[in-house]
């Protein structure tokens, strides 16, 4: 999975998250925001780096939230040492 959002508006930019690298998924959401029905969700990676898909519907912010919870983990899980 990879989180992306574009920012931009003249020079439009694609920002890339491999699943993997994802640290924490926060919602953010001011007054004006929760009148209008929308959310920021903010992706923060271990690099310091943030990317942050804007104003989207509540619903699939919620859903952006909760979805790196919902996956199982993959990696290193199952490569533990074989043999004694």
């Amino acid at each position: 999975m990879v989180c992306a959002a574009r920012h931009g508006l003249l020079r439009r930019r694609l920002a890339r998250v491999p699943h993997a690298r994802v640290r924490s998924v926060r919602l953010a959401q001011g007054p004006w925001q929760r009148l209008r029905r929308v959310a920021d969700v903010p992706v923060d990676t271990g690099a310091g780096r943030t990317v942050t898909a804007r104003l989207r519907d509540t619903g699939e912010a919620a859903r952006l939230l909760h979805a790196p919870a919902a996956r199982p983990r993959t990696g290193r899980r199952g490569r533990g040492r074989t043999g004694g």
